[in-house]
This record gives structure tokens, sequence and C-alpha cells, in this order.
């Protein structure tokens, strides 16, 4: 069996935000939404029922990084930084009960998160994250830019001390 001497390594260019293939994760549009009350846009919208994401811990080192670059390589999977700086991972994949009507189909004995779910934590509502990250390029590259802003503000510092 011949082996490869050495591993494939990520391409360093940008690739189109979906490359990759995932699915987008989009929320319906009303036509008199600007008349609705945020409650009547939520009844209506079935957003929340179209992906689930995690917290992660904030990358740190390697390991973790290679891990969040081996989630990007899968379709449907994205990270992104909400606006408290907590990192999540979000896979954009429907609930199995979201019925064509856009009703859910275990309502009576749905989860918890799903009957306190509150508008105001509705990602159509308003942006609920600061970067989102669909390839891996695109963390990298976001990484690359924190290392040098980090390395540039403790330069600064240094000058400011002597």
């Amino acid at each position: 069996m011949v082996r490869p001497k050495t591993e494939p390594k990520l391409k360093k260019k940008k690739k189109a935000i979906n490359e990759k293939g995932d699915s987008p994760l989009e929320f319906p549009k009303f036509k008199n939404e600007k008349a609705m009350t945020v409650s009547e846009i939520c009844c209506k919208c079935t957003g929340c029922c179209r992906y689930v994401s995690t917290v992660l811990e904030k990358p740190r080192n390697k390991s973790t990084i290679d891990h969040y670059v081996w989630f990007l390589l899968h379709k449907n999977v994205q990270i992104y930084i909400d606006n408290e700086g907590d990192w999540n991972l979000l896979f954009i994949t429907p609930c199995t009960e979201l019925q064509p009507d856009g009703r859910c189909g275990i309502y009576e004995t749905r989860p918890v998160i799903c009957k306190e779910y509150s508008p105001d934590s509705c990602s159509r509502v308003g942006k609920d994250h600061t970067h989102l990250f669909k390839t891996p390029a695109a963390l990298l590259e976001y990484l690359e830019e924190q290392k040098q802003l980090k390395a540039e503000k403790k330069k600064s510092q240094k000058k400011i001390r002597n």
C-alpha cells in the first residue's frame, strides 16, 4: 500500500460563501410584516425550528482550532461568535417534527426549550452574532487577524511603558 508522504493542506485562498454547499438558513418574509407584532411574526416564522446551535469553548490552541476546521468541513455546519462573545456551533437542519404547514407535529409535548423560546432571542428579529464562519478559510483568516491585532496591541503597550 502506498501512502501519501504528507497530508493535504487547506488552501489559503478565500472560498465563496456557500462553496461547500450549505443550505441557507432563511427566515420567511411576510407581505404585511411591517404591520405585524414580533409575536405575530414569531407564530408564523418557524426559523427557530430550522437549526440547532450549541456553545463552544473559545479556540485557544491548535487542537481546538483543528476541531473547528473539521466541523466547518461538513455541510450545513457553521460557527458564529454571538453578541456576548461566546463561540457557537450551528447545525442548519430542520426539526423532524416541523410540518409542511409550519406547525409543530408534537406541539403539546414539545421540549421545554421550544416552550420557553422567546421572540426576543430570535435571530430573525436582530443580528445575533458578530462573526459567522461558513468555511475553514474564513475561520483561519479571522484567527490570524486576531493574532496580529493582539501582537500590535502588545507592541504599542510596550512602547507606552518605555
